[in-house]
């Protein structure tokens, strides 16, 4: 079942949460599900069961919630023995969707990009697992806004959601030069700031992110399409850029199942 966050401040960073009772709808069958590097934060709450996660020559194997604050990589993914779980999807705008509700730099939160929920948000946020698993779906969506609402601090937003509008894969750096009156210098230290990354690896990953959710849903194999829809010089630097950021070609991601097909889409 999907929620949107009902209090407006939530509704500026959360996208929904996604609340997972029967397993299938992520795994769709297959035991391995892949991830990639993107914008898009993610939490995931473990109700019940565990999970395992190939990231970076290191394995994961636990039933402990994680938070998916930027993916470097490629992941693995295996959920099949997760019994029932929340997806909480942030808005994609890179680290600036958390850090309203976070008191941890972007350094900091780049290093560790994947991380225990505990770890970041501390010790109370098993108590509060465990009292997730004890209510109904729509209450659980209730106390993730006032959870979240709890940890929220206005003054933690910066440029990224002043510029959310304007920030977009078309959009060139310039105009957002024009439009801030910054120079690169100034826009690239506000988006690393808030975003963790450079304005221009920001927007490849958007542009990147946006064809790649277009192929797994259409399945077509026609590369010029992307070339033209997304703005790449060519079919060559669509090819190498889904590549560089998924590890495949754009042929064989329609051959390799991954997590981007099943998540939903709120907003």
């Amino acid at each position: 079942m999907l929620f949107e966050p009902k209090i407006p401040e939530l509704q500026r960073h959360i996208d929904h949460y996604w609340i997972v009772q029967d397993i299938a709808q992520l795994s769709y069958g297959n035991s391995h599900m892949y991830a990639y590097p993107g914008i898009t934060p993610d939490m995931l709450i473990v109700l019940g069961g565990y999970y395992t996660i190939d990231y970076m020559g290191k394995r994961y194997r636990s039933d402990k919630s994680q938070l998916f604050s930027f993916i470097h990589k490629e992941v693995v993914m295996d959920l099949t023995h997760l019994t029932s779980c929340i997806i909480i999807k942030f808005k994609s705008r890179g680290l600036s969707s958390l850090k309203p509700f976070l008191d941890v730099s972007s350094d900091d939160l780049m290093k560790d990009s994947i991380a225990f929920t505990d770890d970041i948000f501390g010790t109370k946020m098993e108590s509060f697992r465990t009292y997730l698993k004890t209510i109904s779906s729509t209450e659980i969506a209730d106390q993730l806004d006032q959870w979240f609402i709890t940890h929220y601090k206005k003054e933690r937003e910066g440029f990224m959601i002043e510029m959310a509008q304007e920030i977009s894969p078309t959009c060139d750096l310039k105009t957002i030069m024009d439009v801030t009156k910054y120079s690169y210098s100034t826009l690239e230290r506000h988006f690393k700031r808030d975003a963790g990354l450079t304005p221009k690896r920001y927007q490849s990953l958007q542009r990147y992110k946006q064809a790649v959710r277009e192929l797994y849903i259409t399945q077509n194999a026609d590369w010029q399409h992307y070339v033209h829809t997304y703005g790449y010089y060519d079919q060559s630097h669509f090819i190498k850029e889904i590549k560089r950021y998924t590890s495949f070609t754009p042929a064989q991601l329609l051959q390799t199942p991954a997590f981007i097909q099943v998540r939903p889409q709120y907003s």
